[in-house]
């Protein structure tokens, strides 16, 4: 799904260490924003939300949250629930 929304190979394969892969800033604080959301909103503070209206809008922030918050509900939601997951179609 990154793909089909820009993200280069690159940037796939330096997700689970993106503060040192090829995202911008803006990029970087979007995804320390999910990953905040993942663990906690508690872990969106003011100091952090404040870092992030540097680089977003509040509509862009708005979308973040929801986007971020969504992928936690259906995950979660699935989990519980043990629903199975269709599996991708081979890419060749």
């Amino acid at each position: 799904m990154a793909k089909q929304r820009g993200a280069t190979d690159e940037q796939v394969a330096a997700l689970t260490d993106f503060e040192n892969g090829p995202f911008n800033e803006a990029q970087k604080w979007g995804l320390r924003c999910a990953g905040r959301i993942h663990v906690g909103a508690e872990r969106v503070d003011d100091e952090f939300y404040a870092g992030l209206k540097r680089h977003y809008s509040d509509r862009q922030i708005i979308e973040l949250t929801a986007v971020a918050a969504a992928f936690e509900f259906f995950t979660r939601f699935v989990d519980t629930l043990r629903i199975p997951t269709t599996p991708l179609p081979d890419q060749k």
